[in-house]
């Protein structure tokens, strides 16, 4: 194992906007909100560390990697999401928008940054980024989805 530049920048650019959060804290938090269950908000947490020490421990390096399809997708997936987190902080700041649809995709908020980790798992061809990022977005998901039902 070596440490990955390459890695460092992936998740860099997915988790870079989550300063917005910090920086503009959001307004209108629904009283009482909670996780659904320890369980998911645990595997989110296992997820997210798994990933970030996959990236930043893989043997990826630019000599290996090929501008293809995963890539473009994963670029259209940060696109995405920067554009949503900027929706959030020129709207208000409002906790609604964390969560609010994105045409016909709900939770987008959620759904971006998860398919950008499982695009990147194809475009570096590892089964194990895949692995954690479907156990991150299991718990994601399910707390992402009672935030948003909360806010309704």
């Amino acid at each position: 194992m070596e440490f990955s530049y390459i890695g460092l920048i992936m998740v860099t650019v997915v988790l870079l906007p989550n300063l917005l959060f910090v920086i503009f804290p959001p307004k209108n938090i629904p009283n009482g909100l909670q996780d659904v269950h320890l369980f998911f908000t645990i595997i989110e947490r296992i997820g997210i560390i798994a990933f970030i020490v996959i990236l930043l421990t893989s043997n990826v390096s630019f000599i290996n990697l090929n501008i293809n399809l995963f890539l473009l997708l994963m670029i259209l997936c940060i696109v995405v999401y920067y554009s949503l987190w900027l929706r959030y902080v020129l709207k208000g700041q409002d906790f609604s928008l964390l969560f609010t649809p994105l045409l016909f995709i709900p939770i987008p908020m959620a759904i971006f940054p998860v398919s950008y980790f499982l695009f990147a798992s194809f475009w570096i061809n590892s089964i194990y980024l895949a692995i954690t990022t479907l156990i991150f977005a299991i718990g994601h998901f399910v707390n992402s989805w009672n935030s948003y039902i909360h806010t309704k």
